[in-house]
């Protein structure tokens, strides 16, 4: 049997030395309501469905054997690729309607035995991240991270489908536009205004 073959795994329990070691392989699905912190990003004024919605994730780990320089001792590095996809609930900061956000991460992870390891290893490569790795290690809770470091800090619709009331201005209905960074830096500042009077007295 091929060491790399799909197995299941406990995904709060896994032992991940092994798991890597052995060129282990795993997909399946996460329930939503299984991640508490996501339920608590997600929002308040969602479709009852939402909690009932899943995650897909592949995770795969792998060894490499290789020396820091040459005729230095051979180590075996560890490595863990996950992916994770699924969408979360969220409120527009534009027109305030809840909408279902695309949710679509990878990285890959090399996997230490201790926080000082982690903390030593020089990560120079922005698609490497330093993970401390145990035998009764929780994947489940690695998926949430990686789905929480995914959420927009300023979650929008592309397009939304209807502009908030609050953005209308005018008896037309006009929407006011956002003004670009640069505009506003050319705003006067109230405050400096104030000051020229007093300088004029």
């Amino acid at each position: 049997m091929s060491s790399n073959m799909t197995q299941p795994i406990d995904l709060r329990e896994l032992d991940l030395f092994a798991f890597c070691r052995k060129g282990g392989s795993a997909a399946g699905e996460v329930a939503v309501q299984d991640l508490p912190r996501i339920l608590a990003e997600t929002a308040a004024q969602a479709p009852a469905s939402a909690r009932d919605e899943v995650f897909t994730y592949t995770a795969t780990g792998f060894a490499r054997e290789e020396a820091a320089e040459p005729g230095a001792p051979v180590v075996q590095r560890l490595f863990l690729d996950l992916a994770v996809k699924g969408q979360v609930w969220l409120d527009c900061q534009r027109c305030l309607e809840v909408f279902a956000d695309p949710i679509a991460t990878s990285m890959r992870f090399e996997v230490f035995v201790s926080d000082a390891a982690a903390d030593a290893a020089p990560m120079d490569d922005d698609e490497l991240d330093a993970i401390v790795g145990s035998k009764r290690f929780s994947l489940l809770e690695l998926i949430e991270d990686e789905v929480l470091l995914a959420l927009p800090a300023a979650p929008k619709h592309t397009v939304c489908p209807a502009v908030h009331e609050s953005l209308v201005t005018g008896a037309d209905g006009e929407v006011e536009p956002e003004a670009p960074p640069e505009e506003e830096e050319k705003r006067p500042s109230p405050f400096a205004a104030l000051a020229g009077l007093k300088t004029k007295h």
